[in-house]
């Protein structure tokens, strides 16, 4: 890692489209990369026909039930399914004011993996982003630890990118604030490196040297720390 700034690699699955809570038709369609012919040809089918309307039904149903082992197989599956009504149904979860339903969405929408669910995630974390600076405070509230409960997305890298106010998308002062807040859901010696690194103390980021030294720690643990860090803030919630 370079000793200059924090480095945020993106690991999620590339699309090849611009993440938007919806795209047309003909994109959904459209063959995926991993996709055989034969398995592209069968997702057509299915979207166009508005089969399997009865096994959405009793998805929809196990969604609805107390027993919450049936509320996770139910979100994998309509994960797994990726259509439009499946993914609209999690979508629906994720966007209420419930948290329950909140990390039974995130789970679906990820454990499934398909396109249209990690579309679904970036659009709901580009809403809730510039919900970040709402004057009600429940509302920001709301939006703040949803970001945080989907786990990484590319929203929230370029929110931690932009805390030193050079995006000319994401005003400087709303993605400190993020930083700041996610930041200090850490431990205590977690948070003090990650302070550093992202220069959220004076505005400069630290290198790990300079972190290490001002901390009086090992080089090694202040990469740990900050490796351990990173970890904890991408990580998805879980249900």
């Amino acid at each position: 890692m370079p000793d200059t700034k924090p480095s945020i690699k993106n690991t999620e699955p590339s699309s090849g489209f611009t993440p938007t809570a919806e795209t047309s038709g003909i994109t959904r369609l459209s063959k995926t990369d991993s996709e055989t012919e034969g398995d592209h040809l069968r997702r057509v089918a299915y979207e166009l026909s508005g089969s399997g309307e009865e096994r959405l039904g009793k998805l929809r149903s196990m969604l609805s039930s107390r027993d919450s082992d049936e509320q996770v197989v139910a979100a994998r599956e309509l994960g797994k399914i990726g259509s439009l009504k499946s993914i609209q149904m999690l979508r629906d979860l994720l966007v209420s004011s419930h948290e329950v339903s909140w990390k039974l969405a995130i789970h679906g929408l990820r454990v499934g993996g398909s396109r249209e669910g990690w579309l679904c995630l970036e659009g709901v974390a580009q809403e809730d982003s510039s919900q970040l600076a709402s004057d009600n405070k429940r509302l920001s509230d709301i939006s703040f630890r949803r970001l945080m409960a989907m786990g990484r997305t590319k929203m929230m890298d370029r929110l931690f990118r932009a805390a030193d106010g050079h995006s000319r998308s994401i005003p400087g002062d709303i993605a400190k604030k993020f930083s700041v807040d996610a930041v200090a859901t850490l431990p205590a010696m977690h948070k003090s490196v990650m302070e550093h690194r992202l220069g959220l103390m004076n505005g400069a980021s630290a290198t790990p040297s300079d972190t290490a030294a001002a901390l009086g720690i090992e080089l090694s643990k202040a990469r740990t720390l900050e490796l351990e860090s990173w970890q904890a803030i991408h990580a998805p919630t879980e249900f």
